[in-house]
């Protein structure tokens, strides 16, 4: 972590330097004498990195190499701290400065001799700046304190980051040798494998690869194991060769070790293009089974010879990869993934109790078990935990013993720790440094919390962790981040888009996981419930990230631990309807402020204080009201309102949030129009829900809010009935917005909306996403079949007078189509297809719904002469409630080779000819048809 902490105050440091450079930062700015200290702050620091990777291999060993570090990243904290001050006064000024140029602007000029703000806004400035002088100048003294006393512990340089052949835990050799009756829970993983491994082997040419998938400690060498030493398998390959590769992935060594089991003896050769020759001639012809176990190299360079080798097996040959990692078995080629999850309570119980209870009689054991299968549900099935908790517990007699055990968070027991995390700690030592503090901070969160991922990315954004990446790249550069420790599988229960299944929109940690990034991060993250404060407290008085749970209101933090240094503080559901004022007061380090469900009504003056604050969520609180003092966070990035049902408005100087990059009004039905200065935040990415209509509130606010990304919102609430609407329409200039791709247009339905102002509404091309609800007009706007070319799902609801529908067929990549509540509608003909002027129809088209559309009775069939495509890629179609409806486009759905489901309900007047939809593999009817 120190490495992490390091970096970002070497970045801070580096762009000051580059500031003055370049002239951009002036003598009120860069105080006589400051550079010399910056410089040899970013002198000293650097020289320190170089001896972190060793530092940090010794720290879990070493206790004096641990007391060094903590106050290495006690000394990056605070040096962090003052840079951001530092950096915020500025911002701060420049703020004051235009307010004051504005301010002079619209003062006469016969008056102007008498306005003298600028000069005490110098005067202001001098003092800000001297106490930022000092506060640097005494980090630089305790700085070389730090470096002398690194000096001592003579740590290995490592100025190219390469790692150490010194691990902390030695990486364990494996064989394809196992013991079956040691083994439980995995025989329909053992199947599912081994039938992968044995299908269509007389069918198919060339090697394919089968990958075992999982976190450390969840069996997949295990299951190899099983599969390695299957009697069918033995019987059906020539060849069997169990590798273990492990990391460093070294090709001369995986080569000579796959020739010595292929040949029997040990080769003599060295080169790496001989050993690959020679095994080409050793597999020809033959069907193999190679097994590469523990692989971690994501370097296709280093596979792709190897396998090249190989390709001379015979048909069936297979390769089985075992890694903790998805994104190696996809370089690797692997034609199946098999996810290994937990065993079963069972399965865990009858692993933990062969170990715990092994040479004891029955009842000698008899009253350990009910406390015995409470602390193997703490395993949560993960085999290795249910092993080691098995051996801690086995030499241990009493039931105080086994409830001390029971009591005890994994994480805190020494014994279990040194056998179940070097399993986990490969993998994290894997990682490059930020992504171990990103996975660490993660300790924070409650066990089996449901993780937002996106609101993850927020929070590593505020505390820092995505700053070395441009600006605008932040949010992207997060969830590279998230994906690429969620392939290695510190995440699980992953939970695609609806929309984009190619998008994580949350997950969870596995318990044993989470016990893990608690272990490696104890005296940095903490979760404690209010009734623990006071056995607590010593625990936690050096804390920087508290999750604090309470349902008690006369309870808070400040009796706990030293706020002063909280940088990130979930105090979620608390049940006080006031905050109390010294929490604010104390916040001084606070960038992530999470008050999620909480009671609530109002939030204090004291907030606008908290200048570091970057990330703010009230989701779900009760707040009613923001005070104008929040507008003074010039650093706040995230402002999160999510069903915060009793709030009806936004501070009136939100503009001065410039850089505010989220604000998330979801679910808030008394808001009902936002203020002007929302136009000036041209940095924001996500605003989800926009008011128009009611108040001063207009659609041209958004007009340069160019960099708004996802979903997009906007709530029509009033009448849009004049020129001026029109006008304000076009300044919006939704076509603009290229990163949006989900717009939701809705429109209260007792809002006049004028034609030329939905015309003027036009989404930007790469819009993927398009809802049209409650718009009152006779007929679409043609922009929907002119401009979204990308389009793939369309949503029209709640359109009561609209009579007919565009030619929707010509959306080339349409792929869900939903008619809903259309009154008016009562003929849907071949224009609705595209027809004529179409080569094909709904190429792309999916799925099709129609429902509640009351008052439509005829849905033209095509003709048989129609020769172009129409919905060839149909799958199903759907039918609800369309009272009127009095026959099917037979011809059309007997053209529709690809469709699997019809369904059909509250449909009265429709007669079905069954012998013309019989190629439909599911159909569903109900209520009268």
């Amino acid at each position: 972590m120190a490495e992490v902490l390091v970096s970002i105050v070497l970045d801070q440091l580096g762009n000051f330097i580059v500031e003055q450079v370049k002239g951009q930062v002036d003598e009120l700015r860069m105080a006589i004498g400051i550079k010399k200290e910056i410089q040899s702050l970013s002198m000293k620091l650097k020289m320190i990195k170089e001896a972190l990777d060793d530092a940090e291999k010794r720290r879990v060993k070493d206790i004096n190499v641990k007391h060094w570090l903590e106050i290495l990243e006690d000394f990056s904290y605070d040096t962090d701290n003052v840079l951001d001050e530092w950096k915020t006064r500025i911002l701060q000024q420049e703020i004051e400065r235009n307010e004051a140029a504005t301010t002079a602007a619209s003062i006469p000029r016969k008056k102007v001799s008498c306005f003298f703000l600028p000069s005490c806004f110098t005067f202001k400035k001098l003092e800000l700046n001297r106490d930022i002088v000092r506060k640097i100048k005494e980090l630089d003294v305790k700085l070389e304190v730090i470096v002398r006393e690194k000096d001592q512990f003579n740590f290995v340089v490592n100025a190219n980051g390469v790692v150490s052949d010194q691990d902390v835990f030695k990486r364990v050799m494996t064989t394809g040798i196992v013991d079956e009756s040691e083994i439980h829970g995995r025989d329909s993983d053992k199947d599912v494998l081994i039938s992968k491994l044995l299908d269509n082997c007389d069918q198919e040419n060339g090697v394919l690869v089968v990958s075992v998938v999982g976190t450390g400690g969840i069996g997949k060498t295990t299951l190899a194991q099983l599969a390695y030493g299957d009697e069918k398998i033995k019987g059906h390959f020539d060849e069997r060769i169990w590798i273990c590769v492990s990391d460093p992935f070294d090709e001369v060594k995986v080569a000579k070790a796959i020739l010595e089991s292929l040949t029997k003896s040990s080769p003599n050769l060295s080169q790496l293009h001989m050993l690959l020759e020679r095994i080409q001639e050793c597999v020809s012809k033959k069907r193999f089974f190679l097994v590469l176990d523990d692989v971690w190299s994501e370097d296709y360079s280093k596979w792709e010879p190897l396998k090249n080798s190989l390709k001379n097996g015979a048909q069936g040959s297979r390769i089985l990869v075992t890694s903790r990692s998805e994104r190696v078995v996809e370089v690797m080629g692997s034609s199946y993934m098999h996810r290994l999850g937990q065993i079963s309570d069972s399965d865990c119980w009858s692993l933990f109790s062969r170990i715990a209870f092994s040479g004891r009689n029955k009842e000698d054991f008899e009253n350990l078990e009910d406390i015995g299968k409470r602390i193997v549900r703490k395993c949560k099935g993960l085999p290795l935990a249910a092993k080691t908790m098995g051996s801690l517990l086995r030499f241990k007699d009493t039931e105080e013993e086994w409830q001390t055990v029971l009591d005890s968070e994994i994480w805190e027991l020494e014994e279990v720790a040194v056998d179940l995390f070097p399993h986990l700690y490969l993998s994290y030592d894997d990682l490059p440094p930020i992504l171990k503090r990103c996975f660490t901070y993660c300790a924070i969160f409650p066990k089996d919390t449901v993780i937002n991922v996106d609101r993850l990315i927020r929070i590593w954004m505020a505390q820092g962790y995505l700053s070395t990446v441009e600006n605008n790249q932040q949010e992207v550069k997060g969830r590279e981040y998230f994906m690429n420790l969620a392939t290695r599988s510190f995440f699980h229960e992953l939970k695609k888009d609806d929309k984009n299944a190619s998008v994580i929109i949350s997950c969870k940690m596995h318990d044993i996981v989470h016990d893990f990034a608690q272990f490696l991060a104890k005296n940095d993250c903490y979760s404690i419930k209010g009734t623990e404060a006071a056995e607590n407290k010593a625990d936690v008085l050096s804390v920087r990230h508290l999750c604090w749970e309470s349902t008690d209101s006369t309870v808070n933090p400040t009796s706990v631990c030293d706020i002063g240094k909280i940088r990130s503080l979930f105090a979620e559901n608390l049940h006080a309807k006031e905050l109390p004022r010294d929490l604010f007061k104390g916040l001084k380090c606070i960038r992530v402020l999470n008050l999620h469900g909480c009671l609530m009504q109002e939030l204090p003056e004291e907030i606008g204080n908290l200048f570091h604050l970057r990330c703010i969520d009230l989701s779900s609180s009760q707040v009613k009201d923001l005070p104008e003092a929040i507008c003074r966070l010039c650093n706040l990035q995230a402002l999160d309102l999510h069903g915060c049902k009793n709030l009806s408005r936004l501070p009136q100087q939100i503009g001065k949030l410039l850089n505010l990059r989220h604000l998330i009004t979801t679910d808030m039905p008394k808001l009902e129009s936002f203020p002007q200065g929302i136009a000036s935040l041209n940095q924001l990415r996500t605003l989800s829900d926009f008011v128009v209509g009611k108040g001063s509130s207009k659609l041209g606010y958004i007009g340069k809010l160019n960099q708004l990304q996802g979903y997009l919102s906007i709530h029509v609430i009033g009448n849009l009935n004049s020129a001026e609407d029109v006008v304000e329409a076009e300044k919006a200039e939704l076509k603009s917005k290229k990163y949006v791709k989900e717009l939701r247009l809705n429109f209260y339905w007792t809002s006049e909306v004028r034609m030329d102002v939905i015309d003027a509404l036009i989404p930007p091309p790469n819009l993927r996403s398009l809802t049209i609800n409650g718009y009152r007009g006779t007929q679409l706007p043609t922009w929907i079949t002119l401009s979204l070319n990308n389009l793939r799902v369309l949503t029209l609801s709640e359109c009561f007078n609209c009579n007919f529908l565009p030619p929707l067929g010509k959306l080339p990549f349409l792929e869900i189509l939903w008619v809903r509540l259309m009154d008016e509608l009562k003929h849907v003909g071949n224009e609705f297809l595209g027809l004529p002027g179409t080569i094909a129809s709904f190429p792309k088209l999916k799925k099709l719904r129609f429902s509640y559309c009351s008052e439509w009775e005829e849905w033209t069939d095509l003709k048989p002469e129609v020769v172009c495509s129409v919905m060839p890629s149909l799958k199903e179609l759907e039918l609800y409630c369309c009272e009127k409806l009095n026959s099917l486009p037979y011809c059309l759905l007997q053209r529709l080779s690809s469709i699997e489901s019809l369904k059909i309900k509250m449909c009265p007047y429709l007669e079905l000819d069954w012998t013309k939809i019989s190629h439909i593999q599911n159909i569903e009817t109900g209520n009268g048809i």
